[in-house]
């Protein structure tokens, strides 16, 4: 009996220890990754294409150690401390979604931000980007973004925020509805008034910003037109002075002034 009870409590403290040492390497994996990030922002200028320390060189390194960092089910109760002082770094109130956004492309009016997941579920980790790959000058997808907010709209269901810049004296918010099956992460399809994701365009001198109301379920952004001068499109936008409000119904956005 007292070689079981030694047993029994060599495997408690043998499973204390471990669990010690892997958040210790995790907490040295967040200063790590903060470390390559704030190597990356002091090397944003330097592009020469062989040189080891050249910037794309440095932000592959922190992409891929942060989504092998993240898929590591360990890591999902680290908060990251060091690392949310270089980038940004916001959590869902259940505490499975977590979303990691940093800037790829610093200084200027332009910003391509990118942002990767971690979503834990079932004692697993998973983890991804959320900027699409095609999303370009040419063709934006507004999914270069901040993401900076998340509201648990439903169980395992996610309204999520952003903020983003295409230069042009021009930046826009943008939600999106995100839900994930088998461990992927997925867009809704049409829910914002028809279409997948919720795009709010302005100019940068106006502060307009859409709002989401917790106890009503309910988006509301001014409405924006082309400013006109002379007649003539400025290529900017004004606010029409209508309110334009989008209320959740049965897992979309309905618009109410339809």
């Amino acid at each position: 009996m007292k070689n079981v009870v030694v047993f029994i409590a060599f495997t408690v403290l043998l499973s204390c220890y471990t669990k010690i040492s892997s958040q210790t390497d995790f907490k040295n994996k967040d200063i790590l990754l903060s470390e390559i990030y704030t190597k990356f922002s002091d090397n944003r200028h330097d592009y020469a294409a062989t040189a080891d320390e050249a910037r794309d060189t440095i932000l592959n390194r922190f992409k891929k150690t942060l989504l092998t960092t993240l898929s590591n089910h360990e890591s999902a109760t680290i908060p990251f401390d060091s690392l949310a002082k270089t980038i940004h770094v916001t959590t869902s109130k259940d505490k499975k979604l977590r979303i990691f956004s940093w800037d790829e492309l610093n200084g200027g009016t332009w910003h391509i931000y990118n942002s990767a997941y971690q979503y834990n579920e079932n004692n697993k980790s998973f983890s991804g980007f959320l900027r699409l790959e095609n999303d370009s000058a040419q063709n934006p997808l507004f999914t270069d973004i901040i993401h900076f907010e998340i509201e648990d709209i439903e169980p395992n269901k996610y309204l999520v925020k952003g903020y983003g810049t295409h230069g042009s004296r021009q930046d826009f918010y943008v939600y999106r509805l995100l839900s994930f099956s088998d461990g992927k992460i997925l867009d809704c399809n049409k829910c914002f008034d028809g279409k997948d994701k919720l795009v709010f365009e302005k100019s940068r001198a106006d502060k307009t910003k859409p709002i989401f109301d917790t106890k009503t379920k309910q988006i509301s952004y001014p409405e924006m037109v082309p400013s006109l001068k002379d007649g003539e499109d400025t290529g900017f936008t004004e606010q029409s002075g209508k309110i334009i409000m989008l209320n959740y119904e049965n897992g979309t956005f309905v618009n109410l002034n339809n």
